[in-house]
């Protein structure tokens, strides 16, 4: 992780978003060791549904650095990886986000297994800023 993410992304939110220290304490943490990409993601929306007026603008760096870095991965019940599908934060929260995603595959996806697990990966390779 370089210190663009730090400097770009999470210190503008700092100031905007002080009530909500341990949101952006937690999200750089899991950010840094690329581990929890649903945290981040929880994290994004907590500061989501926090966000006023002007302070929605400010997330917009921190949206656009997770959908950069960070995918929904179906796997089979073997653990088999089917799709790698990318995130869009178009919704309000984070169980809206999850009902599309749950939606898109079961409406939109043919898979051969009877069972299909969803979760947060990072991308693999390098972040970036």
């Amino acid at each position: 992780m370089s210190a663009e993410f730090l400097h770009e992304v999470l210190v503008p939110l700092s100031d905007a978003f002080y009530k909500q220290a341990d949101a952006i304490l937690d999200l750089r943490e899991y950010a840094l060791s690329k581990q929890n990409p649903g945290r981040c993601v929880s994290c994004y929306f907590k500061l989501f549904s926090a966000a006023r007026g002007d302070k929605v603008r400010r997330l917009h760096a921190l949206r656009k650095w997770l959908e950069t870095n960070l995918v929904v991965i179906a796997k089979d019940e073997q653990d088999r990886l089917l799709e790698s599908i990318p995130v869009n934060l178009d919704e309000a929260d984070l169980e809206s986000f999850c009902q599309r995603m749950l939606q898109e595959v079961m409406n939109n996806r043919v898979y051969g297994g009877k069972r299909v697990e969803l979760r947060f990966a990072f991308k693999g390779g390098e972040l970036a800023a």
